[in-house]
């Protein structure tokens, strides 16, 4: 099995460099992680000094008009005498077959590079790079309340900075969905800190205060108190700045997920106050009404259904155009909001 979890990343990178693989499968919800990941892997098969790199990118689409077009791009030559990097994204099950015929390749100056959303271990493209000698699967997941203060740190003390605990905490809250946003909004603070020392919670507002009015956490809270019209208003919002629509329905997992062990300790007998008030990591001192509330209206078994219902999303949004993906997040979300308000009645 030939699968690099996310701290074997330096080690993936070395045996790219060592020329071990025919192709490395990239995937996870976080896009801007499975992004971030993909480009390191690019430059690592450029080498060290870099050498000129033939790049060549595909879709699910053309695999399907054209079965064999990766098998030919996989064993051509290059034109100018260098490295050839084959880059598949968006792949899913129908890209198996095509890759199936690459068995016979040995490793050379070819890669090919595949990106997708999260898979299930049940999926074909999975298995088949997780079980190939030559082919490396390399998921990312999304990053943990730790992972994101880590990244929070790192990017300050680079630029000589450091957080107050309250500006610490609060960017914790409006960051994480995706590395790739988190790192914008971390640019533009470091930015607007130029000059200080200190990172307060007035320069996170400041900055972040577009950020903060559209946060994925505050529509987690809008839809899971049943606030119908606010889950509206912030996916549209959020959409229209960008974001993705797995990068949502990934929030509403790690909302879910941390909310039910809220739950569970509430289940066993102790107070939705108390529970929040101990909660580690802590939580936001302006969102701990709200997450009261919905441990008062989400028992366990009623966030196991949602969560049931996130995962059937993410699965019908993952093949779909950018446009039907976002409707089936939207009723999803909103289908959660449906089901809090009427908790509440």
């Amino acid at each position: 099995m030939t699968v690099y979890k996310p701290k074997d990343q330096a080690r993936l990178l070395k045996d790219i460099a060592g020329g071990r693989f025919i192709a490395v499968l990239v995937y996870g919800a976080d896009r801007g992680g499975v992004a971030e990941l993909a480009e390191r892997i690019a430059r690592t098969h450029a080498g060290d000094p870099p050498q000129e790199v033939e790049t060549i990118t595909l879709d699910e689409a053309t695999l399907k008009d054209d079965p064999g077009r990766l098998a030919d791009e996989a064993r051509a030559l290059s034109m100018f005498g260098s490295r050839r990097l084959v880059r598949l994204r968006d792949a899913g099950d129908a890209a198996v077959s095509a890759l199936e015929g690459l068995a016979d390749l040995s490793p050379g100056d070819t890669l090919i590079l595949i990106t997708t959303g999260a898979l299930k271990p049940t999926s074909r493209l999975r298995r088949l790079f997780e079980k190939g000698e030559t082919f490396a699967a390399a998921p990312v997941y999304e990053d943990s309340a730790r992972d994101i203060q880590r990244l929070i740190r790192e990017t300050l003390e680079k630029e000589g900075l450091t957080a107050e605990p309250d500006a610490l905490l609060a960017l914790s809250q409006i960051l994480g969905a995706d590395r790739a946003l988190s790192r914008m909004e971390l640019e533009k603070l470091t930015l607007y800190c130029h000059g200080k020392n200190t990172v307060t919670l007035e320069d996170v507002r400041a900055i972040c205060g577009d950020a903060a009015a559209h946060t994925l956490p505050d529509m987690m809270d809008a839809c899971f108190t049943g606030d119908f019209a606010a889950t509206t208003r912030l996916f549209a919002a959020i959409t229209a700045e960008g974001t993705h629509p797995s990068a949502l329905l990934a929030a509403t997992a790690s909302h879910l997920n941390r909310l039910k062990a809220l739950a569970l300790q509430v289940a066993s007998g102790e107070r939705p106050e108390e529970v929040v008030r101990r909660a580690q990591p802590p939580i936001f001192f302006a969102r701990r009404d709200a997450m009261i509330r919905q441990l008062r209206l989400w028992p366990v078994e009623r966030l196991e259904q949602a969560a049931r219902a996130v995962l059937k999303a993410m699965e019908e949004s993952r093949t779909r155009p950018e446009e039907l993906a976002n409707a089936i997040v939207e009723r999803c979300l909103l289908s959660l909001a449906v089901q809090a308000r009427r908790a509440g009645q």
